[in-house]
């Protein structure tokens, strides 16, 4: 298909003057058109970006959508140090200055969104304007308790959103992953989205799918051959792995950003540049009325548009999110 063409065509590496490499996705500009940064969450890729980088690079727009580290072909480190959010921002912003790429817009889902937090909070005046999907802008606020957050959501909601996380953090996970990965996906990937509050979100129900080898129908916005080709990017068989990509989950458990967080001035956890989340009603994770009361008080300029959709709404509801972002750029753009 078109977006998978404009995808691969413009995908390509760079080594970075810390000695990183990166795999991504680079358009340049056309005109005065500025750059947009895109940052994937999990389990995904810069692929997961690829409406967008064809609707966008056909209107000029440049494009970075770097696959993030421990995913493809960017380094897979295995030390958990290498995944401190600073460090992965530092990264970040090095690879734009590789690229030789200004200011420019910045939009995130997932674990790409807690980056992308971080990155406003220690290069604030590096960007127009920030997009938050799913999950929102979130400050540094201390110590992180995953035990707390799904108490909290236990009490608020009837069940612990992030209680995969234990799974995620156990010695066999990786193996057990690596073996099914058409199971793990499809759990995720859901056609029905009270799948991942039944058997994803509760604790020992992602293990139990995977081990069964369950498998759920695609959602329609997903082909057959676009999810292989993601599948792959995971898969044993092609030299991948979830090991690296989990590293994310098991640094943010060892509370290794405590010490970072703390040296970001009180100002920076303040972001003032112009903002848009856009919030998805059938995300059982990132439940959006949480998501908003949490961002609130500490985005001064914020618009929020909320859509009917799963947590993988760049794909889901492609259209849409392109419109929400094409009318934000051009508001920010004047």
């Amino acid at each position: 298909m078109a977006s998978d063409t404009v995808y691969f065509n413009a995908h390509s590496s760079t080594i970075l003057s810390s000695g990183r490499t990166y795999s991504h996705v680079h358009i340049p500009p056309a005109g005065n058109k500025p750059y947009i940064l895109f940052l994937h969450g999990f389990p995904g890729t810069s692929y997961l970006w690829r409406h967008q980088i064809a609707h966008f690079s056909e209107r000029s727009y440049g494009i970075v959508v770097p696959d993030l580290l421990g995913y493809r072909g960017s380094d897979k480190p295995t030390e958990l140090e290498a995944y401190r959010l600073k460090k992965m921002a530092e990264d970040v912003i090095s690879l734009l200055e590789a690229l030789s790429v200004g200011s420019c817009f910045a939009v995130a889902h997932d674990w790409g969104s807690f980056l992308l937090s971080r990155i406003a909070n220690y290069y604030p005046d590096r960007f127009l304007a920030f997009t938050w999907l799913a999950i929102a802008y979130s400050p540094p606020s201390g110590r992180f308790s995953v035990d707390k957050i799904n108490a909290d959501s236990e009490a608020k909601l009837g069940y612990p959103f992030f209680g995969y996380w234990e799974f995620f953090n156990e010695s066999k996970t990786v193996e057990l992953l690596d073996g099914n990965v058409e199971s793990f996906l499809t759990l995720l990937f859901a056609s029905d989205p009270e799948q991942v509050k039944t058997s994803f979100c509760p604790y020992g129900a992602a293990r139990a799918w995977v081990t069964a080898g369950k498998t759920s129908p695609l959602p329609h916005f997903i082909t057959s051959a676009e999810f292989k080709t993601h599948s792959s990017f995971f898969s044993p068989s092609y030299g991948e792995s979830f090991g690296p990509p989990l590293n994310w989950y098991k640094a943010m458990l060892s509370n290794i950003n405590l010490a970072d967080d703390a040296t970001i001035p009180a100002n920076n956890h303040h972001v003032t540049k112009p903002t848009l989340f856009i919030a998805c009603a059938k995300d059982y994770v990132a439940v959006p009325r949480l998501q908003e009361e949490g961002m609130k008080p500490w985005v001064r300029d914020l618009r929020v548009k909320e859509m009917d959709s799963a947590h993988w709404v760049q794909l889901q509801r492609r259209e849409e999110v392109n419109r929400a972002l094409q009318n934000f750029f051009n508001e920010v753009e004047g």
